[in-house]
């Protein structure tokens, strides 16, 4: 190949490169600003909302696995201290993953009484657990209890289903995983894109008529 070619090609390749940094950190950035005065790590100076939402995570012999265990101690600590009074727990809930099942399990035997739990077991990922605590559990200000590093793209979801959202940024190791922050960059591209193109709490809707149409028999 000629010097020429090369040179040409090295450039197309840079330029390629650059784009889709640019693609990745563009996003990561617009979300971070959006999510600016919403994240919280201090659990006494949390405002109060009407409820507060742990998204499902990792479980492990039925039961929460640490993380899972720390996002359901923020809730528990901000639903003692009267700064929600209730708690949304959205996740999966299969054999393999029971999520919702666990969650409810380790609220109850901390005392936290069933009618102050909303349980959802369709909330298989974050997105979907901020638009179904929108469109199907009236959900309108909440306080989300998740990891720090997922914390701006959590708030953002929210706020992106019509909830007025703070965020507790629940402190951990995951950041100092490459591997895990280069997933979390990813997931937060794909938040924006969804959210700009495709529908939110409003697909909801037939879902939403057949539950009050069940409720009301």
């Amino acid at each position: 190949m000629a010097a020429p070619s090369r040179r040409r090609a090295l450039r197309i390749a840079g330029a390629i490169a650059v784009a889709a940094v640019a693609a990745v950190v563009g996003p990561n950035a617009w979300v971070a600003h959006e999510a600016r005065g919403r994240v919280f790590t201090d659990l006494a100076s949390v405002p109060a909302r009407s409820v507060a939402i742990v998204p499902g995570a990792r479980v492990y012999g039925g039961k929460p696995f640490v993380h899972l265990e720390a996002r359901l101690r923020a809730a528990l600590s901000l639903y003692r201290g009267g700064q929600v009074k209730a708690i949304l727990v959205s996740g999966n809930d299969t054999t393999a993953s029971p999520e919702v099942t666990a969650m409810h399990t380790w609220l109850r035997a901390h005392g936290v009484p069933e009618r102050d739990i909303i349980a959802d077991a369709r909330g298989s990922r974050t997105r979907d657990t901020m638009n179904r605590a929108a469109g199907i559990h009236d959900v309108r200000d909440a306080i989300v209890c998740t990891q720090d590093v997922n914390a701006a793209r959590s708030v953002y979801l929210a706020e992106q289903a019509g909830i007025d959202a703070i965020v507790v940024g629940v402190p951990s190791h995951l950041g100092e995983s490459t591997r895990y922050v280069g997933g979390e960059a990813f997931k937060t591209v794909l938040a924006l894109l969804e959210s700009q193109l495709r529908a939110g709490p409003s697909a909801l809707a037939n879902e939403r008529a057949d539950r009050r149409a069940i409720a009301t028999r």
